[in-house]
């Protein structure tokens, strides 16, 4: 589509003479003069078509150390992954890459993100991503490994992943179909990390629209929910489950309080009265529902994001949801005999989990082990807890991975807060990192909600990081702001 056979792609980039090509790599063309706006463009905000934007030799846009050649460089640009040739007609395939680099990539993955609030049922959310995300994902395979490419996190999470999924060669009871079952949650995980960072960094605008798009959505799905389990259930004793794809309490919750967490933070970057009053609605929303689904789980990681997020100013909030809490809880005997006495068996479970792990402490009984729980005279049907998980299923080698890749995400999300006052980031991986240590079992899933609470944060430290890595020295030293807009 924006890869024309006349005149050359490179001529593109300025004016005939102007081109400086780069000996080190002959693909990349350097040009004193600022590309157009509406085809090219280096900076962060380029909703334009398919180009990627590295210095040129490894060298910073205009550094002094960039050498003679590249004396006065501004922009390096590759050339488009698709050219035509003037006598060769397109494929359907390629027709199919232009669409999706030209923003279809982009309403599939929103549909996908939408689907968790508007669909009636799971398997149908799952079929959403299965065939129609997943191979769109493939036909983009060369631009989603170049973005993975050279960003530590991502090797970290590629080999986390690869571990975990080699560890069905010594699982007991190893079965065809299970393998497959679990390679094919394996590599949904991998190409949505890789497709949310990739469209994260391309189309940093339009992200920002979606995530307003998606909180407004979160916010109203989250109403109807309230509105319809009370009707006919008793307000405020009964335990409440959010409709549509996210009908289990502590799922659905966390999910809830993790667009509760994006809420505040708009809330705390509005500029105007009325983008306070709005964020501020739409935050009281998406925590009450948080509060009703009654989820300890969702509740202890909004606590820990509100500290990240706010600091000692989220005392008094955190101080009030507690108090809400335990009041809710208190309203129901049966509920606080068996989830404030007991803490819902979490402890006898934790427990029997670790003495099973002891037994092949080193790489784990593999990654098709089977995940119930025997304790208190009951069979529970997983750990309540994807760090133990990952003990029993790749032993201490599957845990270092684990916290090596959360830690080296941690490490970037704080560089992000302190040197760019970006604290969104932290907040959503310290969410993330404390839903798992509370309830769930494997990462490694097919599309759940944990891909939200867990997988998208890592995704988004991912593109940060590495945006911000690759922007030129003479950009400055603010950071984009425009995933900050409130929900107008």
């Amino acid at each position: 589509m924006w890869a024309t056979s006349s005149p050359p792609w490179w001529q593109m980039a300025g004016r005939a003479g102007c081109a400086k090509t780069c000996s080190k790599a002959p693909r990349w063309t350097c040009s004193t003069r600022r590309p157009p706006a509406r085809q090219w463009s280096p900076t962060p905000t380029c909703n334009a078509p398919p180009t990627r934007y590295r210095p040129c030799c490894g060298k910073n846009w205009g550094s002094p150390d960039a050498g003679p050649l590249l004396a006065g460089c501004d922009y390096a640009i590759l050339a488009p992954a698709i050219e035509r040739h003037p006598s060769r007609p397109m494929t359907i395939i390629n027709r199919l890459r232009n669409y999706l680099l030209d923003g279809g990539m982009l309403y599939l993955y929103g549909a996908f993100i939408a689907g968790y609030f508007l669909l009636p049922m799971a398997a149908g959310h799952r079929r959403l991503y299965y065939f129609l995300v997943l191979p769109a994902s493939c036909l983009l395979a060369p631009e989603l490994l170049a973005f993975l490419r050279g960003n530590r996190l991502a090797h970290l999470v590629l080999l986390y992943a690869g571990y975990m999924l080699a560890s069905l060669a010594w699982s007991s009871g190893l079965t065809a179909a299970g393998a497959l079952e679990v390679l094919l949650h394996g590599v949904s995980v991998l190409s949505f990390v890789a497709l949310s960072g990739y469209l994260w960094v391309r189309y940093p605008v339009r992200i920002g629209r979606l995530q307003r798009w998606t909180l407004w959505l979160a916010a109203a799905a989250a109403t109807v929910s309230i509105v319809i389990w009370y009707a006919g259930h008793p307000f405020p004793a009964s335990r409440l489950e959010p409709l549509g794809v996210m009908h289990d309490p502590n799922e659905g919750g966390s999910v809830y309080g993790l667009c509760f967490i994006y809420a505040l933070y708009c809330l705390l970057g509005a500029q105007e009265r009325r983008e306070r009053v709005l964020c501020a609605a739409l935050a009281a929303v998406l925590l009450a529902l948080v509060l009703f689904t009654q989820s300890r789980t969702a509740l202890m990681a909004v606590c820990a994001g509100l500290l990240v997020l706010a600091g000692w100013r989220a005392l008094g909030l955190i101080a009030l949801a507690g108090v809400a809490s335990w009041a809710l809880l208190a309203s129901n005997a049966m509920l606080w005999k068996e989830r404030v006495l007991t803490f819902s068996y979490r402890p006898g479970i934790w427990q029997r989990v670790i003495e099973d792990a002891t037994e092949h402490p080193w790489f784990g009984r593999g990654y098709l082990a089977d995940t119930a729980v025997p304790a208190y005279g009951k069979v529970f049907n997983h750990a309540h807890d994807s760090y133990l998980a990952t003990v029993r299923d790749g032993g201490l080698v599957g845990l270092a991975l684990l916290l090596a890749m959360l830690g080296l995400a941690a490490l970037w999300a704080w560089r992000l807060r302190r040197d760019y006052g970006q604290k969104l980031y932290l907040a959503l991986l310290v969410y993330g990192a404390t839903c798992i240590s509370m309830d769930f079992d494997r990462l490694l899933v097919q599309p759940k909600e944990i891909w939200l609470f867990f997988w998208l944060p890592v995704a988004l430290v991912m593109a940060s990081w590495s945006k911000y890595q690759q922007r030129p020295a003479h950009a400055g030293g603010q950071f984009p702001q425009g995933d900050r807009q409130a929900p107008g």
